[in-house]
């Protein structure tokens, strides 16, 4: 089975981030080489929001579709539909995904996770795997102030 590490990024690191998710990948990494420096921990914290697994099983429950069958077993949720399993749990602050195919996961967990927020971060722990879980564009602020106008 494959590993992800799945983040919930703040709004407002995600949309100054949301091009540039190799410095978001290059960081967590780093955040798994060191938990012991402090400065990381708390960069951890700033960027990240914390996951109440308690919470998050429930929303599972109640936002999936009839045929996905969620079960909460101790720390751990297993999350089937069809033959596909996928098992999350927390750890480190992160919430972590193991499945047999990463397809399964994109049709069955997350778009309940898009429910939740739009911001999530997905890292491969034994793949080269990153990036968003749904790569919907930021929304640029309109600046009427500067018009284009030409005389010509």
């Amino acid at each position: 089975m494959n590993e992800y590490a799945i983040y919930w990024i703040e709004e407002s690191v995600a949309k100054n981030y949301f091009h540039k998710s190799d410095l978001l990948h290059r960081f967590f990494l780093e955040c798994a080489e060191k938990q012991d420096e402090i400065i990381i921990r708390k960069q951890f914290r700033f960027i990240t929001r914390k996951i109440h697994f308690y919470k998050f099983a429930m929303h599972l429950k109640t936002f999936s579709s009839p045929d996905i069958m969620i079960k909460r077993i101790g720390n751990r949720v297993i999350v089937k539909k069809g033959e596909e399993t996928l098992c999350l749990y927390i750890e480190n602050g992160q919430l972590i995904l193991k499945c047999n195919h990463l397809v399964s996961a994109v049709s069955v967990l997350f778009p309940i996770l898009e429910d939740i927020h739009p911001y999530f971060f997905v890292q491969g722990k034994d793949t080269p795997q990153y990036g968003w879980i749904s790569p919907k564009p930021v929304k640029a602020q309109d600046d009427e102030s500067q018009v284009l106008y030409n005389f010509l």
